[in-house]
């Protein structure tokens, strides 16, 4: 993956999101076409901290990580 910032990173996130969430297979394959795939995985992953972080605070992680391996 290339040096790409976290703003950037998020920002490509945020559209990437919104065409999935759309349905939006032109936007999808555009983006997909643009950015290679890790910079695509990368930021979704952005976009998913950061909603995880305003939503339940800095410890909001370890809240998501615990409710997936409960036992």
């Amino acid at each position: 993956m290339t040096s790409t910032e976290h703003t950037e990173l998020v920002r490509l996130g945020a559209q990437y999101l919104r065409a999935y969430s759309d349905g939006d297979a032109v936007s999808l394959y555009r983006l997909a076409d643009a950015w290679g795939a890790s910079d695509l995985c990368a930021a979704t992953c952005e976009v998913a901290l950061a909603v995880i972080d305003a939503t339940t605070g800095p410890r909001g992680i370890d809240a998501v990580y615990d409710a997936f391996h409960r036992r």
